[in-house]
């Protein structure tokens, strides 16, 4: 949209252009795109602009993610977690999947330090204190921290020895504002002058109130749907894609986006439908170690939903033991191989699967198995649950 007036003889914006958010997890997203095309959507935006005939903007480009506030991440989440990709939070605007990738280039020797070069996309103003050591694991154990909006963040831990470009995921600390700046940049490839900087409506808004001036409309972005989201966030258990799931159900009752009143629409939802004692629930993903479910709520809601007019498509929106998803590489070749159907649920010393089972004695079967605190091995209690499934499949 932009704000003020425009002279299409001179082809002149006398006013600002804004992008408003309304809350679509794929955009730019590389789960929606092919390698290499994320950033097709800007492109679309910018020719569409100059199609318009608009060759001047006389103000800036301003991203405004105030649909969801401006939470950064749901209450709860560690500090551990929430620098990391997994641990990306919604955002109105989020853009690219609210990642950040590290890219560092490793010494020969383990113990080595590490060179941090560059970061995609280019996040102005960032510092980040690189901690990192080369190591002989073939393993990416860096982790990330820094917190929503602030731009002095540090990485420790270690990557493989010997790597020209070794990438570790971060999330980005103001998607809002990257969004600004990423149409800003396509902007003027295409030949747009935009006088000056980009900015967010948080900025705008960070010392006194601001209102948005009357603003006119000049193209809409239309997400794909939202059974193509909720099949990722069951196969591949995207966080920030459940996440933005529970923050459009507020925007659907209340107006606005919010992790809080979407789980008060959760939770009341399920009060009326079932037993919902054994529900408390912080956030849309699981992230948080004060959400809790009893396995027996999770049963209650299976079979509720297959007697629902979704019954099918929700059925079919989950990983497959020894198929796709998280569980493809459960019970592989076993009986249970293709019968198992989930949604697979991992923390640092949790695990825990919950879905439908088609026996091959024709029973059907709603079921949720929850480990938490487990001291074995990863292998073992992949070994422990992979026989459960096995026994189901043939009930």
């Amino acid at each position: 949209m932009y704000s003020g007036t425009f002279d299409s003889l001179s082809g002149t914006i006398n006013g600002d252009i804004y992008i408003i958010g309304g809350g679509d997890p794929p955009l730019g997203s590389k789960y929606f795109n092919k390698d290499g095309t994320q950033r097709d959507f800007l492109t679309q935006w910018a020719d569409t602009l100059y199609a318009m005939g608009i060759r001047n903007v006389t103000g800036k480009v301003v991203a405004d993610a105030s649909i969801y506030r401006y939470e950064g991440v749901p209450s709860g989440w560690v500090w551990g977690d929430m620098g990391n990709y997994y641990g990306a939070g919604p955002s109105g605007l989020t853009i690219f999947d609210n990642l950040l990738e590290l890219h560092f280039k490793t010494g020969p020797n383990a113990g080595d330090s590490t060179e941090l070069h560059c970061t995609v996309p280019y996040v102005p103003g960032i510092t980040i204190k690189n901690f990192v050591k080369a190591a002989d694991s073939k393993d990416d154990d860096a982790y990330v921290f820094g917190a929503p909006y602030s731009y002095d963040w540090f990485v420790r831990g270690s990557i493989p020895k010997n790597q020209e470009d070794f990438i570790v995921k971060a999330s980005i600390p103001d998607p809002e504002f990257i969004a600004a700046l990423e149409l800003d940049y396509a902007l003027s490839q295409r030949g747009i002058k935009v006088k000056y900087a980009p900015t967010t409506f948080r900025e705008l808004d960070k010392e006194t109130p601001f209102t948005k001036p009357a603003l006119t409309e000049l193209y809409v972005h239309e997400s794909p749907s939202l059974g193509s989201v909720i099949n990722l966030v069951n196969q591949q258990s995207i966080n920030l894609f459940a996440e933005h799931v529970l923050c459009q159900l507020s925007v659907n009752s209340a107006g606005y986006g919010s992790t809080h009143n979407g789980t008060l629409v959760c939770t009341n939802y399920w009060k009326g439908k079932i037993d919902a004692t054994g529900l408390f629930m912080t956030d849309g993903s699981g992230l948080s170690r004060s959400n809790a479910v009893s396995a027996k709520f999770f049963v209650d809601l299976l079979t509720y939903m297959h007697t629902s007019k979704s019954a099918e498509s929700f059925k079919e929106s989950m990983a497959i033991a020894g198929k796709r998803g998280t569980m493809s590489g459960m019970a592989d070749g076993s009986t249970a191989d293709g019968r198992v159907y989930g949604k697979s649920g991992t923390m640092t010393r949790i695990k825990s699967f919950a879905g439908y089972v088609d026996s091959s004695t024709g029973k059907k079967l709603a079921y949720a198995m929850i480990i938490n605190n487990h001291y074995c091995t990863s292998a073992q209690l992949k070994k422990y649950f992979e026989n459960l499934m096995i026994k189901m499949s043939v009930y």
